[in-house]
């Protein structure tokens, strides 16, 4: 029986979440059914696999690699490839024990499988790049309606309320660089990560931080977003940024910033992290950086988000700490050059349209049958 008909694969994974995992997790096993595999979704139960017929059985795992109950799984499935994702340096310790079972590992970027060499995995690592939807997200369709924004130049985030995102480097820049005359706008589009982490826990705790940093000149405006938006409100408010800006510590992919760039707005992003397989100085503005221990900017005075400590304060672990300075500078150029900033979304929508989920999931492919060739 040849590989490419003798195997079915089982996807277990946040396949009903709607955070950014979750996202990508349906599209990957989306993809890998448009490419012929049959595919099954574990919605964990247990059973699925008894129902398989005399195929090779082959389970991508989709959660933290800590999670896996190995004598179980390998009691059902010929081989178990784990599909991750890290955005610091090294991988959380506590992964490593289990890491090096699986039969091999897909991740999304450059940065991703250096972090896993770094951590000390051995077994084979597929790149397998996320795709984003160039037909939803794209420029010239309806823009999310902010009075605010009209007659502005509007930077736009999106991002969930943790330190990693860096949101106080964001808004420190912002309110230091510009005052209330100049014509421009922020508009952030965030979560938190508990019940009490609302819209008005986070617009308080940003108006706190502003207080303590002593900024007393008007501002510029800033608008944020904290509820539920709708997907075609999230491409909306993609369409209405002249300027995406994140100057975040770390990614593994950086999904917005690829969503970003299918609508036609270029990047102000950090210079390091798995974006950079596709950002480049001809579609972003690309902030320098020192590689820190993400300890050193949690234990300051401007934390202000969760910070998830158990993940990235492990040994030997880092991540970007981006220039506040080249920020301010950054952002300026952009309002300065609102052509130069249309020219580098048009090169930005055009980079990205190779991007596409059906390339993800042939690569994914690929690496499955790889891992079925590849001595058990």
């Amino acid at each position: 029986m040849s590989i490419e008909n003798g195997y079915q694969v089982v996807w277990k994974g946040p396949v009903y979440k709607a955070s950014g995992l979750g996202i990508a997790s349906r599209a990957y096993a989306h993809a890998l059914r448009r490419q012929g595999v049959e595919l099954s979704i574990d919605r964990g139960g247990g059973s699925i696999a008894h129902k398989l017929n005399n195929k090779r059985k082959v389970l991508i795992y989709h959660f933290p690699p800590s999670m896996i109950n190995f004598k179980k799984e390998r009691a059902r499935y010929d081989r178990i490839i784990l599909n991750t994702v890290w955005e610091t340096t090294k991988i959380p310790a506590h992964w490593l024990p289990n890491i090096n079972k699986f039969d091999a590992i897909c991740v999304p970027s450059v940065q991703n499988k250096q972090a896993l060499k770094n951590s000390g995995v051995k077994i084979p690592i597929y790149i397998v790049p996320h795709g984003v939807n160039t037909k939803e997200y794209a420029p010239g369709g309806r823009k999310l309606p902010i009075p605010q924004a009209v007659g502005r130049f509007t930077f736009v985030s999106v991002f969930g309320f943790q330190h990693r995102k860096n949101p106080e480097g964001l808004l420190r820049a912002y309110w230091e660089e510009f005052s209330a005359s100049d014509r421009v706008l922020l508009v952030i589009k965030t979560n938190g990560y508990s019940p009490y982490e609302d819209e008005s826990w986070i617009k308080n705790r940003i108006m706190r931080y502003k207080e303590t940093l002593g900024i007393r000149k008007p501002t510029a405006p800033v608008v944020v977003i904290g509820k539920h938006l709708s997907s075609g409100q999230i491409r909306g408010l993609y369409r209405l940024g002249q300027v995406f800006v994140l100057p975040t510590r770390g990614e593994g992919v950086g999904l917005p910033f690829l969503e970003s760039l299918a609508s036609g707005v270029p990047v102000i992003a950090t210079g390091w992290g798995g974006h950079m397989d596709f950002l480049t100085p001809g579609n972003s503005f690309l902030i320098p950086y020192q590689l820190r221990s993400p300890v050193h900017s949690m234990n300051s005075r401007h934390s202000i988000s969760r910070q998830f400590r158990s993940l990235f304060v492990g040994r030997g672990q880092q991540w970007a700490e981006p220039s506040i300075s080249s920020l301010r500078r950054q952002m300026r150029y952009a309002y300065q050059h609102p052509q130069l900033c249309k020219e580098m979304g048009r090169r930005g929508r055009r980079d990205v349209l190779r991007f596409s989920w059906n390339r993800a999931g042939l690569l994914m492919k690929q690496a499955i049958e790889q891992t079925l060739r590849n001595r058990h």
